[in-house]
């Protein structure tokens, strides 16, 4: 193939790629931007800059053109450019829904990929949002995708002029570079591989917590709340002559900005008969779950307050062994099941509730229903219907001898948000918010029948009723950039609600708390309440007359990652990586629009000192509690060691394919390797490992570590076969006396 038509099927995949990436820009600029804004001349120049902002676009079509001019000089590699072409054309294509839910791009950090993540579920999820910019860049990437056909099957007539594109293209990739990574353009600068690939190779937080300066984190005496009122409901519990039935209802994607109203209640024109039940309720609407995503508030809620931090759905699937909520209740003769409409295989939700303690674990996922249309609400779950026939028979097979704790979770307020075809809706508007608060009121139409469920069967009076959710729910206001829930840690996506509800306390009129709580508080509320309390938990319980209004930290661990926390009126969000942070007066600000975080750098270091107490302690905490847990070097870095750099872990094993396997023995003709967990401090290091050998012989290996290399490994250097025998490896430089390990050569 002469160089002619290798340029011509480069200018194709370049030219094929960038129009794609134009036609998503320019049709969610004017389809999803423009609408979300208020100011059209705001909104125009935003469209003027589009030129500007094709750094990422010009180096992604870029690099798809210059693999096309490499493999286009081969016969039969040259026909793998159409599925590349193809495939980063389907990234875009799928992005492009995403973009258009969130504002923002597709992102590893966003999935904690569990040992049963399904991604046709997310993709079915998307499937609801195709549009008309959806159709008209798929017509596109056909368009180029045929144009690729053609080229690689015919050579062009004459030479192809792609000198006055690319000079063109180099102009705007020059003045485009300021606007490269700028956050101003809401990710319309920015190409979801580039992202994605940026997002991916970031270095673990280990490196960032060893690279912060730690500081002493002194807190303020605590503020006392006293309030006789939920100290006499609590009274009331612990005088009944027969612990009560309890049953909780866990909403999906719903907040206390969600639900409710200025009167701090639920609202009655999408939640009804949520708002007939919080009449006669204690209402707590400053409960705050400790990251906005199911799977990570969840631990919270059935630990007390044991909260996994940096660890993840890896670590879900080891057995804790501390106190959990369905066990306590199970020891103290309780018959507990949960029945969830949502899916629960996503990021080892499923594998830690599993383990919580149910006599019946009903995920909707397991069930040969699910397989059935008509069961299905959307892709995430079951309509709430079906659910509640299976706790009807549960509740007849369960006999009144015993207690009962009952847990329901639904799925219809998860995205893509649902209520069933003849559903008679509030809102018959079909964008997104309108679809949202349809599919709250078809959740708490299911919670009436609940309820009604347990009156007709004659328990709803010896009955206490819990009602809260997993994280919030956002929708661009009043943070433009805000939608769904990982992205951020403001009052909508991480401030939830709890409700309580007992019928033998006949309130006349709710008793609401400004209580600053977690959602870690549920468990030792509950367990007090029936008079079986638990000193062991972290959690506090809400209804005792003295509450010491305490610290409540949360955090978010899609990148960039932030911790957060709440202290009276404050309000504090830091990045962890970086020293970025905002800090709000709730009481004067409560949408959290005025950062002060310039005017006050005390309080800010001293907040984000503590959020970083926290995230480490709690993260070790958590994981000390669970069985058979071996992390590599035996354990997990310590607290306190965060505050000094340096090699804190070592162990041997062997690598193959990048993945490494702990072993301390091995065959003569293994090769062994050394691996170290560090705390960064930012330098060079040059790192020498002297090897032992039984017989006295020594060997040394040496490398230089890189400054964001958290992680290292050096090969044994001599020879094999080993001898055999115990060998010993020590580090010998940069610090002394450095780790030593011992293994066994068989």
């Amino acid at each position: 193939m002469d160089r002619t038509w290798k340029i011509h099927i480069a200018f194709a995949a370049f030219a094929a790629h960038w129009g794609l990436l134009l036609t998503v820009q320019a049709g969610s600029f004017c389809a999803y931007l423009l609408p979300a804004g208020s100011d059209p001349q705001d909104a125009l120049g935003y469209l003027s800059t589009i030129p500007f902002i094709q750094g990422q676009n010009i180096v992604a079509a870029g690099l798809l053109g210059l693999l096309a001019f490499v493999l286009a000089g081969r016969r039969i590699a040259r026909w793998f450019i159409l599925p590349i072409h193809l495939l980063a054309a389907i990234v875009v294509l799928i992005d492009q829904i995403f973009y258009k839910i969130s504002f923002d791009h597709l992102r590893p950090s966003l999935f904690e990929v569990s040992r049963t993540w399904n991604p046709g579920v997310a993709l079915s999820s998307l499937g609801r949002e195709i549009d008309t910019v959806f159709y008209i860049a798929a017509a596109i990437a056909l368009a180029g995708e045929l144009w690729l056909i053609r080229a690689l099957a015919k050579p062009p007539r004459s030479a192809t002029r792609w000198q006055p594109f690319a000079w063109a293209a180099a102009l705007l990739l020059v003045v485009g570079m300021p606007a490269f990574t700028s956050s101003h353009y809401f990710h319309l600068n920015e190409h979801v591989l580039i992202t994605a690939t940026r997002d991916g190779s970031t270095a673990s937080l280990s490196t960032s917590l060893g690279r912060r300066k730690v500081l002493a984190a002194p807190s303020d005496p605590p503020v006392v709340d006293r309030s006789p009122e939920l100290a006499r409901l609590l009274d009331s519990g612990r005088r009944r002559a027969r612990r009560p039935n309890v049953v909780m209802v866990v909403i999906e994607s719903v907040g206390a900005r969600n639900l409710l109203t200025a009167d701090g209640l639920p609202s009655p024109v999408y939640a009804p008969n949520l708002a007939r039940l919080a009449k006669h309720s204690a209402i707590f609407d400053s409960m705050y779950v400790p990251a906005p995503a199911t799977a990570r508030s969840m631990v919270a809620l059935h630990t007390g307050g044991r909260v996994v931090t940096e660890s993840g759905p890896p670590e879900l699937l080891y057995r804790f062994q501390g106190p959990m909520l369905g066990r306590s209740l199970q020891q103290l003769g309780y018959r507990t099941a949960l029945f969830s409409s949502e899916r629960l295989d996503v990021e080892g939700c499923d594998s830690f509730l599993e383990q919580v303690g149910y006599d019946r674990f009903q995920a909707f996922e397991n069930d040969v229903a699910s397989r059935f249309p008509e069961n299905l609400i959307h892709s995430w779950g079951a309509r709430e219907e079906y659910t509640l026939g299976l706790i009807d028979q549960w509740l007849d097979q369960a006999g009144g001898d015993r207690p009962f704790y009952l847990e329901y979770m639904n799925a219809a307020t998860h995205h893509p948000y649902g209520a069933p075809p003849g559903y008679r809706v509030p809102f018959p508007a079909k964008d997104d918010r309108s679809q949202y608060f349809n599919a709250i009121h078809y959740t708490d139409r299911a919670i009436g029948l609940l309820l009604d469920m347990l009156e007709r069967k004659g328990v709803l009076q010896d009955t206490v009723i819990v009602v809260t959710g997993d994280h919030g729910e956002a929708f661009g206001d009043p943070h433009r950039a805000n939608f769904l829930h990982k992205y951020f840690i403001y009052e909508e996506n991480i401030r939830g609600f709890l409700m309580l509800s007992d019928p033998q306390w006949k309130l006349e009129e709710p008793l609401r708390s400004a209580r600053i709580c977690s959602n870690g508080d549920v468990m030792p509320t509950l367990l007090n309440y029936i008079n079986a309390p638990d000193d062991s938990l972290p959690g506090r319980n809400l209804l005792a007359e003295f509450f010491p209004l305490r610290n409540v930290y949360f955090y978010k661990n899609a990148q960039p990652e932030k911790w957060g926390l709440r202290d009276g009126k404050w309000k504090f969000i830091g990045e962890i990586r970086t020293a970025k942070a905002e800090l709000y007066d709730l009481s004067a600000d409560p949408l959290e629009q005025n950062n002060l975080a310039a005017t006050d750098r005390a309080r800010v270091e001293r907040y984000a000192a503590q959020c970083e107490e926290w995230f480490i302690r709690s993260d070790a905490e958590f994981v000390a509690r669970l069985a058979d847990y071996h992390p590599l070097g035996g354990r997990k870095i310590r607290p306190a060691e965060y505050s000094t750099p340096g090699p804190k872990l070592q162990s041997t094993g062997t690598r193959e394919r990048g993945a490494f396997t702990e072993s301390t023995r091995f065959t003569a003709n293994q090769l062994p390797t050394v691996w170290n967990h560090w705390v960064l401090d930012g330098a060079t290091h040059a790192v020498t490992f002297r090897w032992l050998a039984p017989s006295g012989a020594e060997f040394f290996s040496t490398f230089e570590q890189n400054p964001d290399w958290d992680y290292t490994y050096a090969a044994f250097p001599g020879v094999l076969p080993l001898e055999k025998g115990r060998w010993k490896v020590t580090m010998v430089t940069p610090y002394s006396p450095g780790l030593a390990t011992s293994f066994t050569v068989n």
